[in-house]
């Protein structure tokens, strides 16, 4: 758009009220009038002509499009579902669309006004123009354009009226373009009676075949092309909603790389995430809010609109007080330099302990369009569902760029990472503190110590999720083990809570052996506080966890550690003692397998039993287990005979806890399970001759 204003425009846009007395009234835009004593008729009004720079009073300007711009907008464009609506309701002369940024808005617009006209001359007004004051020009203008209007409900419906009937006199139409926010159609068409078309992109399949089509013309190298891709790699590419602006890219992408390079579906999807996290991670630079939805959405992709947003909110309030000017600049996590990013992240946690957190708005909504994400509707068919970006695969192309590019950003963004607020925040926030020392090779895991420190109790639940990945990712493996071997006999509490949160259980962590070593040097650090007594809790916790939803192999390396750890006379054997009987009350049937002759964890089995018998806080725990046990073998001969290998044991061990459990099963009532094994157990243990072997309880 060029400017283009001239006197002619300007009393063309006077108030009606003036049209009258053009000869008392004085024109000087970007001069001065002397307002002294005025007399007679004369009268003075503010018009939308150009205001002087620097007064605040905002630009109002208006030009011809460009006959190159119109000529794109025109060239394969794809007519979005409500077009003729849009086409019927501009007959009134006056149309508002409402959409999202980037979805096409400017060119169904064009479109719109330039319908049937093979040489349409079309202006486009600036959006702080005063639309009831604005009046068309007499010449032969064919249509005119508003986008993003200032404040379109400052607008009456006689407002209208009088565009209309002007648009009519000049044989112009006028459509105005709206960011679309809540409720904003329904007012409009409410308060002032008109149509509002609320626009859609149009089916980027069509967008991408057509522009395809156009760059690669020969049919059969398209084939080929589209072959080698695949179709379910161009489907995820082209998702519904997807704007049309981006779906050019990809047939761009496709159909400009040369006939010896043509590219597969893993190529193009890595182009094409590359180029758009490029371009956001620049845009995001410099506008925070930006910043905080991107960074947000690629951590939490998949969640729910009000946790992306929530949290993007408080990841702005971090990013803030990061860029204070009482902030160290340029906080990396080099390991070099450890000082700046601990004082950041303790400038960002003295942030959240003041409460310093900004207001969620509608304008959310505009941002994550601007990002290239989109929110599923909720159940009822709100915006209240899940968040992801369009392309997926960018949120793990915004961490190659922010690692490459913005090291800075590290600091503040571990900050706010390790304040997630959920199970669920804190699983996603540790991948992403993994996927980050991945890209820079273990250099950002400096940060977890001050990290966890500083943050809340959840930086150690994050750092532990993310020590664990980071340990089977070969650029930050060997930094991840040895922080993990450090931290674990660290005396911080902090530090070892860490390490036991990476202990847990994951499909590709940390092996059972390497957990168990880490977690018998946390126990051996422990002293007789109240903070041992959690730790050593979450440790026991963790021990249940691995087992129960381990196999074999993690299952047997638990039980041959817990034997090693009842052999000492630390807290390591008291916690192995007081867990075990937890995991026999899981899967006593595992149990019972191992008992089988040749089993090499069957003694260490019996060994726990016996130590947990042994220890007065552990035997009730164990004593129930074992008539759990019992009851469950009822019926099943198997099961019986592999309780009858268990007690032998037990008699042989001749252990004070294993005579204790047989006693006070006799002395129970007869319908305690068990009961008839405990005596003959009983006798066995006293010499004497007892009840057949298969003189049992029904």
């Amino acid at each position: 758009m060029t400017p283009e204003t001239g006197p002619d425009d300007t009393f063309d846009a006077l108030p009606p009220e003036l049209a009258g007395i053009r000869g008392t009234v004085v024109v000087a835009p970007n001069g001065t009038v002397n307002t002294g004593t005025v007399h007679g008729d004369q009268r003075y009004a503010m018009t939308d002509s150009p205001a002087p720079a620097g007064t605040g009073v905002p630009l109002a300007r208006q030009g011809p499009v460009r006959a190159k711009d119109l000529q794109a907008a025109r060239l394969r464009f794809v007519r979005p579902a409500g077009y003729a609506a849009g086409l019927d309701a501009l007959g009134s002369g006056v149309l508002f669309v409402t959409g999202a940024p980037g979805t096409g808005r400017q060119t169904l617009a064009l479109n719109l006004l330039a319908h049937g006209c093979a040489d349409a001359a079309l202006v486009q007004i600036d959006g702080a123009v005063n639309l009831a004051h604005w009046r068309p020009r007499a010449r032969g203008v064919r249509g005119y354009l508003v986008m993003n209007l200032t404040d379109p409900l400052s607008l009456r419906p006689w407002d209208i009226s009088r565009l209309e009937a002007h648009l009519e006199k000049a044989g112009a139409r006028l459509v105005v373009v709206l960011r679309e926010t809540t409720e904003l159609a329904r007012v409009l068409e409410d308060r002032l009676d008109v149509t509002v078309l609320r626009h859609r992109p149009p089916d980027p399949v069509k967008v991408f075949s057509l522009h395809y089509a156009d760059l690669c013309p020969d049919a059969g190298e398209r084939a080929r092309r589209r072959a080698r891709v695949g179709p379910r790699a161009l489907a995820a590419l082209l998702p519904s909603g997807l704007p049309p602006g981006r779906a050019v890219r990809v047939a761009e992408a496709l159909a400009l790389t040369g006939p010896e390079d043509r590219m597969t579906a893993a190529a193009l999807t890595a182009r094409l995430a590359a180029v758009e996290a490029a371009r956001l991670v620049a845009e995001a630079e410099g506008d925070p809010t930006l910043l905080a939805h991107l960074l947000s959405t690629c951590v939490h992709q998949g969640l729910g609109r009000d946790t992306v947003l929530g949290r993007a909110a408080e990841l702005l309030s971090v990013i803030r007080v990061h860029h204070d000017p009482g902030c160290p600049p340029q906080a990396t996590a080099d390991d070099g330099d450890t000082g700046r990013p601990a004082r950041a992240l303790r400038r960002s946690a003295d942030a959240w302990a003041s409460g310093n957190e900004p207001t969620r708005t509608s304008a959310a909504q505009d941002v994550l369009a601007d990002i290239g994400a989109g929110c599923t509707a909720g159940e009822d068919g709100d915006g209240g569902g899940t968040v992801a970006f369009l392309w997926p695969a960018v949120s793990e192309a915004v961490w190659d760029e922010v690692c490459r590019e913005r090291a800075e950003w590290l600091p503040f963004l571990h900050a706010w990472l390790g304040r997630a607020q959920d199970e669920e925040q804190t699983e996603c926030a540790g991948r992403a503190v993994a996927a980050l020392a991945a890209r820079t090779a273990g250099r950002s895991l400096g940060l977890l110590a001050d990290l966890v420190r500083t943050g809340p109790e959840t930086a150690a639940e994050v750092v532990g999720l993310a020590l664990n990945a980071s340990s089977r990712l070969s650029p930050a493996a060997a930094r991840a083990h040895a922080l993990l071997d450090e931290w674990s006999g660290a005396p911080e509490p902090a530090l070892r809570s860490a390490v036991v949160a990476a202990c847990r259980p994951d499909t590709e962590g940390l092996p059972a052996e390497a957990a168990m070593r880490l977690l018998r040097t946390v126990v051996a650090a422990l002293g007789d506080d109240d903070e041992a007594a959690a730790t050593a809790l979450r440790v026991s916790g963790t021990l249940v966890h691995r087992f129960t939803t381990g196999a074999m192999g993690t299952r047997e390396a638990v039980v041959r550690a817990l034997a090693a750890w009842s052999e000492t006379e630390d807290v390591a054997g008291l916690l192995a003692t007081l867990t075990f009987p937890a995991l026999v009350a899981e899967d006593h049937g595992w149990f019972g397998e191992r008992l089988s002759a040749g089993q090499e964890t069957g003694p260490h089995i019996v060994a726990l039993v016996c130590a947990a018998l042994d220890e007065a806080a552990a035997y009730g725990a164990m004593r129930d287990a074992l008539l759990t046990w019992c009851a469950g073998a009822v019926g099943s001969p198997e099961r019986e005979h592999q309780l009858d290998e268990l007690f032998t044991r037990l008699v042989g061990s001749r252990r004070p806890g294993c005579l204790r459990l047989l006693l006070s099963i006799e002395r129970a009532p007869d319908t305690t399970p068990g009961k008839a094994l405990a005596e003959r157990s009983l006798t066995e243990w006293r010499g004497g001759s007892g009840p057949a072997a298969d003189d049992r309880p029904a």
